[in-house]
């Protein structure tokens, strides 16, 4: 019995080593199984976030598209974050800001890159491919999340899609309308290739000075307003086929015939175009009508406006918002008053401000002018004073308008005679122009909520052609190649000056092959293919006088050999605005 107790004793005690070794066996297969299930939750809780993270930015660029596809171009296979602005979404330009909180001692960070697409050729014909033919309305869009696991384990998420232009322009086509010393309005369309031969519009009742262009963005549509040496204001439409009769909105005798006192534009969301006007002789009012498509509206006037003198200079522009119908107007009158105003799609507002702006701008000449923010969708109100260098500016968020603000351009050698304030696309950055009346040109860029200074705009000329003309103008580039990229031209005495921006500073100037002597310019630049086109107009004094035209296309820098439109002869300054370019 002893021993038997003895042996019992012995195994029990083999036993617990046995079950212990059992149990750590067991117990760390549980652990590490454990673990593996706490790691794969982890991960997958992690990718789950990841992957909201990074469709919220594909939803967030679907929606800047929809704002207008060329805001895609300011990409161009850079890596962007996303930012909002006024509840509105754009492209932040360092994508290390563009994160969300993950833990103490990493974030989940989020980049964007849109990238052309190509399509192939036969005999699949039009197919996604690496290489091909690129397709200009559609983008290819990555959002990519990155984050750490733990500090030796990065992870990285992408989502793709592409995104197209569905909304584009139905219109083909650019068009360039321009007078002569008759009262025919001639024009030329643009095939992406060549100008076509020269056609004419309908007659109208003088010798025009004025020739504003407006394409429909739904419709294979434009609109041709004309303000004759008689005082007729006279708007006709282009079907596509061939141009209406001409509708005369009012005659303002021949006396109120040599400043553009009205002008017009589209609707971005209901493409309707508003043609604003005086509303008659020698008037303190302005009128407007509409035209839907098909008619244009009964006129009516619009006699809130604060200003006491007779209307000089009326400058329109559109909201860039898909969704919007709002337009800004900037107007001068006799009385050396501005005053700006906004159409909501119904009626025009004051923006809660019933008094003139300014009683002491020129307004014998363009020294107003006004200009869409384009993410934003915000309107900046410039105007020159008649102290030499002050130039004022108000904007406008939606709810409240700035007050006054002093632009000062120390260069500035008179005051303002023309101005000029572009928009860049898929940007709220503007750019400024201001011939003075000392015929120097200087410019300045709006960022969005500042101006840039003369360290990046030395003054470009003190000897421009004259200053009783526009002898100048400025466009952004639209070409996915050129982001944040514009152009100046100027009539420097002899001959056209052109100067690019590099986004950041001025390059130096060079001559535009063939120039001459210059009165007029007019840029404008195709947001679908990025091609620029200017169109001059050379002084009455020059060797040659002429019309003529130069585009830049694909990307490049190398302008176009002077292509005449017309061969004169010009007329003697002032020229008034004779040359405008539509795009859809």
């Amino acid at each position: 019995m002893e021993i038997y107790k003895k042996n019992q004793i012995g195994m029990s005690v083999i036993e617990v080593v046995l079950a212990a070794a059992i149990f750590v066996i067991f117990a760390s297969s549980a652990v590490k199984s454990l673990l593996q299930n706490y790691n794969a939750n982890r991960t997958g809780a992690e990718f789950t976030v990841a992957s909201q993270f990074a469709s919220e930015g594909l939803e967030g660029v679907r929606s800047i598209k929809n704002k207008g596809f060329t805001n895609l171009n300011t990409v161009n296979t850079n890596t962007r974050g996303l930012t909002t602005a006024g509840n509105q979404w754009g492209f932040d330009i360092d994508g290390t800001n563009d994160i969300l909180t993950h833990n103490s001692s990493d974030n989940y960070i989020r980049t964007i890159r849109v990238d052309p697409v190509n399509r192939d050729s036969a005999p699949s014909a039009g197919n996604i491919a690496t290489t091909g033919t690129n397709d200009p309305d559609t983008k290819k869009v990555t959002s990519t999340v990155t984050w750490n696991f733990s500090a030796g384990r990065p992870e990285t998420l992408s989502l793709v899609t592409y995104l197209s232009d569905w909304k584009k322009s139905l219109s083909t086509g650019i068009m360039m309308a321009y007078a002569k010393s008759t009262s025919t309005p001639f024009y030329r369309t643009w095939d992406g290739a060549n100008w076509s031969a020269e056609g004419s519009a309908q007659v109208v009742g003088g010798n025009i000075n004025y020739v504003v262009l407006k394409r429909s963005r739904t419709r294979d549509e434009t609109i041709l307003g004309t303000l004759d040496a008689n005082g007729n204001v006279n708007a006709q439409v282009w079907n596509g086929t061939s141009w209406g009769a001409p509708t005369l909105m009012v005659n303002l005798g021949a006396a109120n015939s040599t400043t553009r006192s009205f002008d017009l534009t589209y609707e971005k969301n209901g493409d309707r175009a508003v043609i604003v006007y005086p509303a008659g002789a020698g008037n303190i009012d302005f009128a407007y009508r509409i035209w839907d498509g098909a008619t244009w509206s009964v006129a009516t006037t619009i006699s809130t406006p604060p200003t006491s003198g007779i209307v000089r200079w009326i400058d329109v522009t559109e909201n860039p918002l898909a969704a919007s119908n709002e337009i800004a107007m900037i107007m001068a009158d006799s009385s050396a008053g501005v005053y700006g105003m906004l159409w909501n799609g119904t009626s025009w507002g004051n923006m809660g401000v019933a008094t003139t702006w300014d009683t002491a701008a020129v307004s014998t000449r363009k020294v107003a002018d006004v200009a869409y923010e384009q993410v934003s969708g915000h309107p900046l109100f410039i105007w020159g004073d008649t102290t030499s260098t002050d130039q004022y500016y108000r904007t406008w968020n939606g709810t409240t308008l700035t007050a006054l603000t002093l632009l000062d351009i120390p260069a500035s050698g008179g005051i303002a005679s023309w101005v000029e304030l572009v928009s860049r696309p898929g940007s709220d950055e503007l750019m400024y122009g201001v011939l003075d009346a000392g015929s120097d040109i200087n410019t300045r860029k709006w960022s969005g909520s500042a101006w840039d200074t003369v360290a990046q705009h030395a003054e470009h000329t003190a000897g421009a052609e004259n200053n009783t003309s526009m002898v100048f103008d400025l466009v952004w580039e639209t070409h996915s190649s050129n982001p944040g990229e514009a152009w100046l031209m100027y009539g420097d005495g002899l001959t056209v000056t052109k100067k690019q921006w590099s986004g950041s500073a001025w390059g130096a100037g060079s001559i535009l092959t063939g120039s001459d002597d210059t009165s007029f310019i007019r840029l404008k630049a195709d947001p679908a293919t990025g091609a620029v086109f200017a169109g001059v107009y050379e002084s009455n004094s020059s060797a040659t006088d002429d019309i003529y035209e130069s585009r830049l296309t694909s990307g490049g820098t190398t302008w176009s050999a002077k292509n005449i439109i017309w061969g004169g002869a010009t007329l003697i300054e002032p020229v008034y605005f004779r040359i405008d370019i539509s795009t859809p």
